[in-house]
């Protein structure tokens, strides 16, 4: 699950022509959702946006009553201002919500977008608005706002600052590089594991022919007398890696060419 978090100082969203949500200070967030997100996302979402700070030390709460100055205030030293300081409950801020399946988008090849990744129509629509329930829980309900799921959205945003965060669920996940993830690299991987068998093939014969053992003066090689690799033999481990990079090189030139 993704999130585009923007501190603002006031937003809205349109529906043919027609103005359907709106926030004063707070946070505007764009929601995608992927495939396989969970309920888990969910939750891990809802309480990241709820406690991220992005707010000065000196912005008031939304409900405070504007004072008016007197004497003690007006001699009273000011705390310096502090970045970062306040979440949006810390404030009181409101929330506006936008469902937004293309953050999801990957360009990789041409120049056409591809949304494979983002979660289906039907699904998604459901777990979006089970988001919304599950923030609404956990904060003011009404100060949750949302635009139409599906509609074609005119969203305007007073970006304040601006601050700008994204956020991701899955963010911090390893996804390892195979043959399931990118056959690319699977195929540059085995274009390597076979020029480091040949590699060692290589040095194996070289070694048997410069090294012949005379049957008179057999010695056993002690860990401390190991003979040092010849200049000529490579290294197996190295050479391996080095036609791994060359692969993975011609695997890109091919791509950009086929484009």
């Amino acid at each position: 699950m993704r999130a585009v978090l923007q501190r603002v100082v006031q937003a809205s969203v349109e529906v043919n022509g027609q103005q359907i949500s709106k926030i004063k200070r707070g946070l505007c967030v764009l929601i995608g959702l992927s495939v396989d997100d969970t309920t888990a996302d969910l939750d891990y979402m809802v309480k990241k946006l709820l406690s991220v700070r992005v707010f000065d030390s000196h912005t008031a709460h939304v409900d405070a009553p504007a004072s008016l100055p007197t004497e003690s205030t007006a001699d009273a030293v000011e705390e310096p201002n502090r970045m970062w300081a306040k979440s949006v409950v810390d404030i009181g801020g409101e929330i506006l919500c936008v469902s937004q399946f293309t953050l999801y988008g990957q360009v990789i090849k041409g120049s056409k977008p591809d949304f494979h990744l983002s979660m289906k129509s039907t699904q998604s629509k459901d777990m979006y608005h089970d988001f919304l329930a599950r923030l609404r829980k956990a904060y003011k309900s009404d100060r949750i706002k949302d635009g139409e799921f599906g509609a074609m959205m005119l969203v305007n945003i007073a970006n304040d600052g601006p601050v700008t965060l994204e956020l991701d669920s899955r963010k911090f996940e390893y996804v390892p590089v195979c043959s399931k993830t990118n056959p690319a690299v699977a195929k540059a991987m085995k274009t390597a594991a076979l020029a480091e068998a040949a590699a060692l093939k290589k040095a194996k014969a070289q070694g048997s022919k410069s090294a012949p053992v005379s049957s008179e003066t057999t010695k056993t090689n002690t860990p401390s007398e190991s003979p040092s690799p010849s200049p000529d033999t490579p290294e197996p481990l190295s050479h391996g890696l080095n036609q791994t990079i060359e692969a993975i090189k011609d695997v890109r030139l091919n791509s950009e060419e086929s484009k």
